[in-house]
């Protein structure tokens, strides 16, 4: 899938567009200094030799768009430093859904400047281009972030939750919640029991199908987004040899779940690789 910056942009990014294999959007209070050596520094520590640049800014930040790219083996990243907070959409796409404290939430909502990543590089494989991008945004952070957005994940997490994957180090488990975000839907509407459906967002990064389980209780919702979680890390690291698509099985943790098709529509079901729900048998 391409990506462009403006799809986190302010007005400022309006008609700058580069095709992306992978994106994310680092936010902050107001625009930090775009200090390319203490970032390239940050950069090296986590990856080895790595160059930043920045387009020159001649006094201020009163620029609206700022272009940037940082390199390191085969990946490259661009960076667009937005002057300007992201589209209200994006936010209630991002920030609106995902789990945080109240204080959290309004803080990222508040921010006033962005940067947007956009991942350029030749690597072929998700999540060696998603490990690249936020070693980038990882440096980013440290100039004063206050968060990250991922919209194909449908994901805001604030520099609290980061501090639990970030940085991502080569050899480690794949932090998967840093890419796939869940999303809880009501169903009552078309139900005669009150029924929730639990889905993901992200697992499109990486070609695979989204994947959906009903609850009835809504107080296991926390047990539900684990198990979602760890069947989402089984698939991406199994990789293409598992086969995902109705009547497939497959085993996580001593149980096994059924793929079916969903067994109603509407957006909640709906996703560019497919969407398979998850029953245990």
């Amino acid at each position: 899938m391409s990506d462009s910056s403006g799809n986190g942009s302010g007005g400022g990014g309006k008609g700058l567009r580069l095709d992306a294999k992978q994106a994310c959007t680092v936010l902050y209070r107001g625009m930090p200094a775009l200090d390319a050596r203490g970032m390239e520094m940050v950069l090296q520590q986590l990856v080895g030799p790595a160059t930043v640049e920045w387009a020159r800014v001649e006094g201020n930040m009163s620029v609206p768009v700022v272009g940037g790219v940082a390199r390191f083996g085969e990946h490259e990243i661009a960076m667009i430093a937005l002057n300007a907070p992201v589209r209200d959409e994006v936010l209630q796409q991002t920030v609106g859904v995902s789990p945080m404290p109240d204080e959290q939430r309004a803080l990222l909502m508040s921010h006033r400047a962005a940067i947007r990543l956009l991942y350029l590089g030749s690597s072929d494989d998700p999540p060696e281009q998603l490990t690249a991008l936020y070693q980038v945004a990882t440096a980013l952070i440290t100039q004063g972030g206050i968060g990250i957005l991922n919209e194909r994940a449908a994901l805001a997490q604030p520099v609290e939750r980061l501090a639990e994957y970030l940085p991502v180090r080569p050899g480690d488990t794949l932090p998967i919640p840093l890419w796939v975000g869940v999303v809880t839907f009501n169903a009552t509407e078309v139900e005669p029991h009150e029924r929730y459906l639990m889905r993901t967002y992200g697992m499109e990064q990486f070609g695979r199908p989204e994947i959906g389980i009903y609850t009835q209780d809504r107080s296991i919702a926390d047990t539900v987004y684990h198990t979602l979680m760890n069947i989402c890390l089984y698939i991406v690291e199994t990789g293409p040899r598992l086969d995902i698509g109705p009547g497939h099985r497959a085993d996580f943790n001593g149980r096994t779940y059924l793929f079916t098709e969903p067994d109603q529509s509407g957006h909640q079901f709906g996703s560019p690789t497919g969407f398979v729900l998850l029953v245990e048998v």
